[in-house]
């Protein structure tokens, strides 16, 4: 009986041990990758610098696709005032569709973003965290001098 508890005790001496080492660990919740590097818990993506040409690219491939907001449904109705702004972030309930991958694979840097199409513009959304990245009108063309 001592046997079983001394073995008992020698592991949850173990385990608490283990415990309080795990949480002596600085990484404050980043991910530890099998590399040994860590990604940190709120991970960002850097500034998304459209030109024209890849605006207007944007512009011509999601004119296309019927995805517009309707603020008749009941999810996206309490959208309805919502003004889009670059840095704003997408309110509750709507929700931003992936972006094409013929896209995606022209303009590599959008691979981590989305769209919603509201009020007549395209928002390019950080998929992160939410916030719009760009907005394109969709109503006129953005390359001037061309046709």
């Amino acid at each position: 009986m001592l046997f079983i508890r001394k073995a008992l005790l020698a592991g949850i001496l173990l385990l608490t041990t283990s415990a309080v080492a795990a949480a002596a660990d600085n990484t404050h919740g980043a991910v530890v990758q099998s590399g040994g590097s860590s990604i940190p818990p709120n991970p960002s993506l850097p500034e998304l610098n459209l030109n024209a040409i890849q605006r207007e690219q944007v512009r011509q491939t999601l004119l296309t696709k019927h995805t517009e907001v309707e603020f008749r449904l009941k999810a996206t109705k309490s959208a309805k005032d919502f003004i889009p702004n670059i840095g704003a972030k997408l309110p509750k309930g709507i929700k931003p569709d992936g972006l094409p991958s013929e896209l995606t694979q022209q303009i590599p840097q959008l691979a981590d973003y989305g769209y919603a199409k509201m009020k007549d513009q395209i928002l390019i959304v950080n998929a992160l965290n939410g916030k719009i990245a760009e907005i394109i009108p969709e109503t006129q063309r953005q390359i001037t001098g061309q046709k």
